[in-house]
């Protein structure tokens, strides 16, 4: 667990699937310049991603999200923090929301949805991890990036080979543990209707995973308004850090007013 900029509420990234905690890079440097007043911002990798090692345990979101509400109690002193999502991170963060509603001061989703996975689509990831496990890696990584990333234009190609790259890095065990946790995630609609914390869902326009659909059915639970990023895809926070730290500016705003009672 990475931790940068010390003081207030902590804000927490939690990753997109099958990428690590690098993803955040461009927009925290973008949030270090726009908000020195920002708690601790942290990152960290699941399990088999990145630096953290596979675990014993069987594959559920719940698993990681006790251990990272633990790990950033324990590492910065607070009791909460801004939980901050893309893809599989809005699961867990959804997660955390169910089982430690007094963990979340503040809640960003971004390219993910509340809805469990059809039966259809449970099938598929489980086909997914059985033909990765203990297999070195992503068999078409830059194929699997190639889906992740909705820029267009001459930028597109270093994007979609940075993201590849990343995906490459990751041994196929911990692609598959990924898959399974996410396969048996729950529902979370009405844990969204039921928090009273600041909150903002972030889709790109471009994003071939999660349709509008998914995201608005998040924000009208939440009651905020879908904030839509024109020309990116579903690594917004990657494609466009710059908009999306606009677009998290607001909910940095009302937790600080929150927690101040104002």
């Amino acid at each position: 667990m990475n931790t940068v900029i010390p003081a207030g509420t902590p804000v927490v990234f939690v990753n997109a699937f099958p990428v690590d905690r690098a993803q955040w890079e461009p927009l925290i440097a973008v949030l270090a310049e726009a908000h020195p007043d920002l708690g601790d911002i942290i990152t960290f990798d699941v399990p088999g991603i990145g630096d953290m090692p596979l675990v014993d345990e069987e594959p559920t979101l719940e698993l990681i999200a006790d251990g990272a509400v633990a790990a950033m109690r324990e590492v910065t002193g607070h009791d909460a923090a801004i939980w901050i999502g893309c893809s599989m991170g809005g699961y867990i963060a959804m997660a955390i929301a169910e089982r430690d509603a007094d963990a979340v001061a503040g809640l960003g989703l971004l390219g993910t949805r509340s809805t469990a996975d059809d039966d259809a689509g449970v099938a598929k990831r489980l086909s997914v991890a059985s033909d990765l496990e203990g297999k070195p890696g992503a068999s078409d990584p830059h194929g699997m990036a190639e889906g992740l990333v909705g820029t267009q234009g001459s930028e597109r190609a270093a994007l979609v080979d940075y993201v590849a790259e990343n995906i490459a890095r990751h041994a196929g065990d911990g692609i598959a543990w990924g898959q399974r946790a996410m396969a048996v995630r729950p529902d979370r609609t009405e844990v969204l209707r039921g928090l009273d914390v600041p909150a903002v869902v972030i889709r790109g326009e471009r994003d071939a995973v999660v349709s509008r659909e998914d995201a608005l059915t998040m924000a009208s639970a939440l009651g905020v308004e879908l904030v839509e990023l024109a020309g990116v895809g579903h690594l917004s926070a990657l494609e466009d850090p710059a908009a999306v730290a606009r677009a998290l500016a607001p909910l940095f705003a009302a937790t600080r007013r929150k927690a101040s009672g104002s």
